[in-house]
């Protein structure tokens, strides 16, 4: 019988203000709170889910916005598997922000396998919508990402969004890559530390 759950890594990225946080709250509480001050560098929330016979501890990362905060964000989501992109679907510069700004960094920073989604939030103001639905799911297909459109505020679309992702990382398939990842990292941090020891030799004869 297991006892232990097996921790599942989130992280959400995206401009401030795009409702990162509340799409956590939303999830892991099923509250919404408006007022909500930004997160400054990251902040961690979680939860136990059940899949089938396994227990799962979801991990929740939820990154800063703002550019002073990027290098400390990055330290939270660069063992994350699964990375959401998150824009507001009433502002067209946060679709942008994740183009030029969070893929890139997921690309550069993050895992080389990620179970990728790109969401837009804030659905309920519909009427305000300021980026097509079919601009940011072609950009979702271009990296090969999910897609999905939810409502922090009155949860639509929230659950099926995380068991959608949760199912897809829980996959034999992408275990085995992930396997790979984890065997492939432990082999270069191994070659590092043997690199440093030999410097730090040279350093002290």
């Amino acid at each position: 019988m297991q006892e232990t759950p097996i921790s599942v890594k989130i992280a959400l990225l995206g401009n401030t203000g795009v409702g990162k946080t509340c799409i956590i709250q939303r999830y892991t509480s099923n509250n919404f709170q408006t007022g909500i001050m930004s997160t400054s560098g990251a902040s961690y929330s979680s939860k136990i889910v059940h899949l089938d016979d396994t227990i799962l501890q979801i991990d929740l990362w939820d990154t800063a916005g703002q550019e002073k905060y990027r290098s400390i964000g990055r330290n939270f989501y660069r063992d994350a598997y699964i990375i959401i992109l998150v824009y507001d679907i009433t502002r067209k510069d946060s679709l942008e922000g994740l183009k030029e700004i969070w893929y890139p960094d997921v690309q550069k920073f993050g895992e080389k396998y990620n179970i990728l989604a790109v969401v837009g939030n804030k659905n309920d103001l519909y009427e305000k919508e300021a980026v097509s639905e079919d601009e940011a799911r072609a950009f979702a297909i271009s990296i090969k990402a999910e897609f999905d459109t939810v409502s922090a505020k009155n949860g639509d679309n929230i659950d099926n969004l995380f068991w959608t992702l949760i199912k897809k990382y829980c996959e034999p398939i992408f275990q085995s890559k992930v396997s790979k990842s984890v065997i492939q990292k432990g082999k270069t941090e191994k070659i590092n530390k043997s690199k440093n020891k030999a410097r730090n030799k040279k350093k002290c004869c």
